[in-house]
């Protein structure tokens, strides 16, 4: 292969690959091992990983570590690292997270890397050109890695942005055999609160505004209450009228899909150019973190009620 046209195939694959190539990338593009490590010792082509160099160090890409990892490892980006590939998640994460199939493990490799037996082809996909695990099983992983207000969060966004769906989930764990996944609980244990939509939810509110009633903290609420804005009618969960303040359950079934998202939100900013403040919690906020909507609600009423005086 001539050396232009060997440069020519290397910007491509760097393109591809967010500035990054394996070294058996480069031997099958034509480099020999020589041409490698000069270039590496010069810092043309830094080396970011075991058996990986940046090929464009001029350049910036968030998503250059993780595929740095994949690449020296030969595994899926998976965990955090996958889910906020994805748009599952949007959080910062450390180091890159990474499964690989089970065998030796390059050392030096900047990530969290993971083995596992059951990583199956099925279960694995490509987004901006990083091999990663694919949504549900990213689901099934996640659940043992972030506490329980985030897998949700995950959970939601994973059905809103269409990537997978409850029907989907739900025959995952109720006929696939999950031994060895490790979120696996997690996910089942959350997706039971959903099969009956938002009423678990609902239910945990409501014992969370009885109790911060009956100590003095908050007035009572108007349950159901029955709205009009413009042209829409809205019954809301909880509300205190004039505060202009409501309280609802924020459950799977009531945004799944693209439409339904969307039109949960419309109902939302309708609600809020109408002039009410809404406050919305999951099922994992209701349960593992009761104490903090308590403290957000009271605090949201006194000071609606100090703008009215």
């Amino acid at each position: 292969m001539g050396g232009m046209a060997r440069e020519l195939d290397l910007q491509r694959l760097a393109a591809r690959q967010h500035g990054l190539a394996s070294r058996q990338q480069l031997i099958r593009l034509g480099y020999t091992r020589h041409d490698i490590e000069g270039r590496s010792r010069r810092d043309l082509w830094p080396r970011v990983a075991p058996q990986v160099y940046d090929v464009a160090p001029a350049s910036f890409d968030p998503l250059r570590p993780l595929l740095a990892a994949v690449l020296a490892t030969q595994g899926v980006g998976s965990h955090r690292s996958a889910a906020t590939l994805s748009g599952m998640l949007d959080i910062a994460v450390d180091l890159p997270e990474v499964l690989v199939a089970e065998g030796r493990l390059p050392r030096g490799v900047p990530a969290v890397v993971r083995r596992t037996r059951t990583l199956t082809p099925q279960e694995c996909t490509t987004i901006n050109g990083i091999a990663c695990t694919n949504a549900v099983r990213t689901l099934l992983d996640l659940g043992s890695a972030v506490d329980a207000a985030t897998f949700e969060i995950a959970l939601n966004r994973t059905v809103t942005l269409g990537l997978t769906s409850v029907r989907r989930l739900l025959h995952v764990v109720d006929t696939v055999p999950l031994a060895g996944r490790p979120g696996a609980a997690v996910l089942r244990e959350v997706l039971e609160h959903y099969r009956r939509d938002s009423a678990v939810t609902a239910s945990l509110l409501e014992t969370i505004v009885e109790r911060a009633v009956r100590t003095g903290r908050i007035p009572a609420p108007v349950r159901q209450l029955a709205v009009r804005v413009g042209s829409a009618r809205y019954r809301l969960d909880f509300a205190w009228p004039e505060a202009r303040v409501l309280l609802e359950a924020d459950g799977l079934a009531d945004h799944h899909g693209r439409r339904a998202f969307e039109n949960d939100r419309a109902r939302q900013n309708r609600l809020v150019i109408a002039g009410w403040y809404p406050l919305r919690y999951t099922w994992a906020v209701a349960k593992h973190r009761p104490a903090h909507i308590a403290d957000e609600l009271a605090s949201l009423l006194a000071a609606r009620q100090r703008i009215a005086r």
